[in-house]
């Protein structure tokens, strides 16, 4: 007969509980560690913070007010497809819902040129997102957003 090369089962009870003891170590000594970095002023975030479940606070969840609204309607009218691009060009795509353009559709062209049907960007500004979907330059100039919620 063959020698074992399996440990007895008092050696594989002793490696758990090493391997026990090892993990519950590094927990304390991260969660000191995190301690620390707190206490100085650095926050770190633990895994519990990225979750993808929708939070309940009020914050940023909430859909950009009225006033910035009109101000971003006001200064990015909306226009027919047709009356800004009258050239036999190959046709184009909104980037966000990525349907073609019709000739009456209704859009809006941002400053750094980019065009969207008008109601999917204000679908993407509802999300609080003040930025163009493809370049990410500011839609509106930044003294304007101080007052949105950080993202």
């Amino acid at each position: 007969m063959a020698i074992s090369s399996y440990p007895t089962p008092a050696d594989a009870g002793v490696l758990c509980v090493i391997l026990a003891n090892t993990a519950i170590s590094i927990s304390i000594f991260k969660e000191i560690f995190r301690s620390i970095l707190h206490v100085i002023g650095i926050n770190i975030s633990s895994w519990e913070d990225f979750t993808v479940e929708p939070s309940n606070s009020v914050e940023c969840c909430r859909s950009p007010s009225d006033s910035y609204m009109e101000e971003f309607r006001s200064r990015t009218p909306s226009m027919q497809y047709e009356s800004v691009f009258i050239c036999e060009c190959p046709k184009q795509e909104c980037s966000i819902c990525l349907t073609e353009f019709e000739p009456k559709a209704e859009i809006n062209q941002l400053s750094c040129g980019h065009v969207f049907h008008k109601p999917c960007l204000e679908k993407w500004l509802n999300y609080w997102n003040t930025t163009c979907p493809l370049c990410r330059n500011y839609m509106m100039p930044q003294e304007v957003e101080e007052d949105a919620c950080p993202m």
